[in-house]
């Protein structure tokens, strides 16, 4: 290894005998946003039992009756944006000055059933809002698209969507990533055993510490606006994946700065399958303590999702 960059990829294992049985621990450090992960012998961490959840499918749903959502004002220009797959609008409880979610038209799609198409409908309202509102307000500097797909990734509703967050501030995750390490670490992630493959102008890789189950990373090298197509594709293409494993919800997040302080990229995880009892993936390591707790090295997972997607 390089030794310039031996200390972005720093890992160590421990070795716990417990009940004569050796266990083991490795410990990964990540250099850009300081945390550590720890990935531990357990097997079933990761919920992957398939359940049946029609009957929430059934119930009666607010996005299926846009009458009753909000509307954007007089100023805006127009009430809701939409096209023939999905339809964005205010989000009742925002999380920034400009907050907006973007639906999907139709009420469930499973997870493998997300095509490229499906998704470049709803990045075109999300990138249509964000370029709307930079217009109106020219201190917006940062914005991202977000999903939550199914409750156990914190959806409050089946009907799948996505977030719109645009604001003046970054998010604690965008302070972090605007840094010159970053980007030497994501060039230096494209060259090693993690990474995937290119889907046009995106680079894919897993990261050395990832923030979850089964985390894709991926580098935009373009432009937004001209990279919707490919973004979509390469989103398709991590779904396809998540279904072929047996995963049926997940997050992802893109980040953007209009500015150009970070590089333009996303990142996707599993969390735990949607199930009647299901139990939460955050525990107090996650949530107390920042650092993500594996059973799956990022390394197999690249191997799995690279024979997959080539």
């Amino acid at each position: 290894m390089r030794k310039h960059y031996q200390h972005m990829f720093e890992k160590w294992n421990e070795t716990i005998i417990v009940n004569g049985i050796e266990r083991h621990v490795e410990i990964r450090w990540d250099e850009v946003f300081e945390r550590y992960c720890r990935i531990i012998d357990r097997v079933g961490l990761e919920l992957t039992k398939q359940e049946d959840f029609s009957e929430k499918i059934d119930e009666p749903c607010i996005f299926c009756s846009r009458e009753r959502l909000a509307k954007f004002d007089e100023k805006f220009g127009v009430k809701q944006i939409e096209n023939d797959n999905a339809f964005l609008f205010p989000n009742i409880n925002p999380y920034a000055k400009y907050s907006s979610v973007c639906a999907f038209k139709k009420h469930y799609i499973e997870v493998g059933e997300f095509s490229p198409e499906l998704i470049q409908s709803n990045l075109q309202l999300a990138i249509e809002y964000i370029n709307k509102v930079k217009k109106m307000d020219d201190s917006v500097r940062y914005a991202s698209i977000n999903w939550n797909y199914m409750m156990p990734a914190g959806a409050s509703i089946l009907h799948p969507h996505m977030q719109v967050v645009a604001d003046a501030m970054p998010t604690t995750y965008m302070r972090k990533a605007s840094n010159e390490k970053f980007e030497k670490y994501i060039d230096e992630e494209l060259k090693r055993e993690r990474y995937i493959k290119r889907i046009g102008s995106i680079g894919l890789f897993v990261p050395f510490v990832p923030f979850g189950f089964n985390e894709v990373f991926g580098l935009i090298e373009e432009e937004l606006e001209h990279a919707i197509e490919e973004i979509a594709k390469a989103v398709s293409s991590i779904l396809s994946y998540y279904h072929s494993i047996g995963r049926n919800s997940f997050n992802f997040s893109l980040y953007y700065s209009m500015e150009n302080e970070f590089p333009l990229h996303f990142r996707m995880i599993t969390r735990q399958n949607m199930a009647r009892y299901y139990r939460n993936d955050a525990m107090f390591f996650e949530r107390l303590h920042f650092e993500t707790i594996l059973e799956r090295k990022p390394e197999e997972i690249a191997k799995e999702i690279k024979g997959f997607l080539i």
